[in-house]
C-alpha cells in the first residue's frame, strides 16, 4: 500500500520541475515606502475665514423684535397663585432639615434629600 523509492523519486522531481517553472514568474513587490508630511508655508491671508454674516441683513433683524414682543405681550406675566403646604422634614441619611412640598413625600420618616438619593449607596 505504501509507495515504493521509485514512486517517491518520480514525485519528488514533478514537484521539483512545477518549482523551476514557478521562478521566473514570480516577482519581489518592492515595500512601499511612508509618505513624510512636511508641514508647507501658507499664506495667512488665503486661510482667513471671512464672516459673511456681518454683511447680511439678518444680522439686525432681531433688534425689531422689541416692537413685535411688545404687540404680542397684551398681558404682563403672572404671579404664581396656586398655593402649597411646606413640612419641615429631616434627612434620614444627612440629617439636613429642609422645607418640602407635603405632595412629594409618603412619611416624615423615611425622607432622603435630594443629594443623599442620588448618591450611590
Amino acid at each position: 500500500m505504501g509507495l515504493d523509492k521509485e514512486d517517491i523519486m518520480a514525485l519528488i522531481a514533478i514537484l521539483q520541475k512545477g518549482l523551476e517553472d514557478n521562478e521566473p514568474e514570480k516577482q519581489v513587490k518592492p515595500k512601499r515606502k511612508r509618505a513624510i508630511r512636511t508641514k508647507q508655508k501658507t499664506d495667512n491671508n488665503k486661510n482667513k475665514i471671512v464672516n459673511k454674516f456681518l454683511t447680511m441683513p439678518e444680522r439686525h433683524m432681531h433688534k425689531e423684535d422689541t416692537l413685535i414682543d411688545k404687540k404680542l405681550n397684551v398681558r404682563p406675566p403672572t404671579e404664581r397663585t396656586r398655593q402649597f403646604n411646606s413640612v419641615s422634614v429631616r434627612c434620614r441619611v444627612c440629617g439636613k432639615e429642609e422645607q418640602v412640598n407635603s405632595n412629594y413625600i409618603e412619611s416624615k420618616e423615611r425622607y432622603k434629600c435630594n443629594k443623599c438619593s442620588t448618591s450611590a449607596g
